[in-house]
């Protein structure tokens, strides 16, 4: 049993360091992504045959699918049917913030419901045929749009007052209506693109990325959009809108990720030596360092954060430097330090022993005879070469007889008891 725990203890802890240093692996090399939006991000429906209720958020829907898997999503902050104003009460909840301030990467896909679920579009749906006044369609559309975008440029002012660096992507509205449903089709054709014009100058306003996924949609609807009348992305569709943000987001990123590493000093140094990091990343979201010639791989583990793009190092050595930016490029440099001079060892000291002071009369030493002589010795002794080995001897011999007097007497007491 004991060593049927032992073993089980041992594996244990060999799983649980395998999955920690995983873990801790995935946090340093890949940076987080925060997605905002309503049930296009939610992934709704994609999941309808084992949840029918969509009870859960879909991980087939488009922002986890952004950077083919370079992206980790800490947080999706959508739900089934919200517009702008619902997605704007939300993202003002303190964990929602919070996720804000800590994201790599901001995706916002947020209005579709602010024209859908409008009487007008509402009344459209249940009935393509209801005859349209264009004058008055045109009015609802302009209160809506107006509507619209005051709530995103609060929901854009909430995301600045977090997060300053994170790059932040931005859908219009791609036509919800297959092309295959000739009555609502050029419904949508008609009012989206005077809409779609306001996200672009939108994002231009405030310098965000902007997802087109009307073009990437259009007279595409019936092989990207769920049929009977869903107006969902299918999985097909959520792949066209990850692939938006995985193309705007991969011409971000320089051609490549440089790392210059400066020492303070080149001459002997007696003291630490500084070294300075430069990078022409436009935001270095991880930047730590190791001692000797590394990879990248070596910082999946393990690193040493590096402040304010300096780090002391006070023996000779290589120390290798990693560098991340928002966009998921890394890259790696390293620096050979041999200009620490090494203490040298002080002398020990040999200690000066002082005569006592002299007090008083002073002492006669006592003269000593240096002649030789020979020792007066009475009785027998044992020269210097004797040992108690015989005493041992003697000690052993009778353990052994002791020992056959018991053993005869345990043979006698079997016989008598036979």
């Amino acid at each position: 049993m004991f060593k049927r725990l032992s073993i089980l203890f041992t594996l244990i802890l060999a799983l649980s360091t395998f999955f920690s240093s995983f873990a801790f692996a995935e946090n340093n090399v890949k940076p987080n992504l925060v997605s905002l939006g309503d049930s296009i991000t939610y992934g709704w429906n994609l999941e309808k045959e084992t949840d029918p209720t969509n009870s859960q958020q879909s991980l087939k829907a488009f922002p986890y699918l952004i950077g083919n898997g370079n992206y980790v999503v800490s947080k999706n902050i959508s739900g089934g049917g919200w517009t702008s104003g619902d997605l704007l009460l939300e993202i003002n909840k303190p964990e929602n913030l919070e996720a804000i301030k800590n994201a790599d990467v901001i995706t916002l896909d947020i209005g579709s419901n602010d024209f859908l679920q409008h009487p007008a579009f509402q009344a459209l749906r249940a009935d393509p045929t209801t005859p349209i006044d264009p004058q008055a369609f045109s009015i609802v559309i302009q209160q809506i749009s107006v509507n619209l975008f005051n709530n995103l440029g609060s929901i854009m002012g909430t995301i600045k007052a977090q997060n300053t660096d994170a790059p932040i992507i931005v859908y219009n509205i791609y036509n919800p209506f297959s092309d295959t449903l000739a009555a609502l089709y050029p419904v949508g054709e008609q009012f989206l693109p005077s809409v779609n014009q306001g996200f672009q100058g939108f994002s231009i306003q405030f310098n965000s990325l902007l997802a087109d996924a009307y073009s990437a949609f259009k007279g595409q609807q019936s092989a990207l959009i769920f049929p009977a009348g869903d107006v969902h992305p299918n999985e097909a569709g959520q792949q066209v809108l990850a692939g938006i943000s995985t193309d705007l987001l991969a011409a971000q990123v320089p051609a490549e990720i440089t790392v210059d590493l400066t020492p303070s000093i080149t001459a002997t140094a007696e003291e630490a030596v500084t070294i300075t990091v430069s990078t022409n990343a436009k935001k270095a979201l991880a930047m730590q360092w190791l001692v000797g010639d590394l990879t990248l791989e070596d910082f999946a583990i393990a690193g040493t954060d590096i402040t304010d793009n300096k780090f002391q190092v006070t023996e000779n050595g290589t120390y290798t430097v990693y560098v991340r930016d928002s966009f998921g490029a890394n890259s790696v440099a390293s620096i050979t330090i041999d200009n620490i001079k090494e203490a040298e060892a002080e002398p020990t000291p040999i200690p000066v022993i002082n005569p006592p002071p002299t007090t008083g009369n002073p002492v006669t030493p006592i003269p000593i005879n240096t002649s030789p002589t020979t020792p007066t010795t009475t009785g027998n002794i044992l020269p210097n070469t004797a040992t108690p080995m015989y005493n041992y001897f003697a000690i052993g011999l009778g353990l052994i007889l002791s020992g056959l007097v018991a053993m005869k007497t345990q043979q006698y007491r079997r016989r008598e008891n036979n």
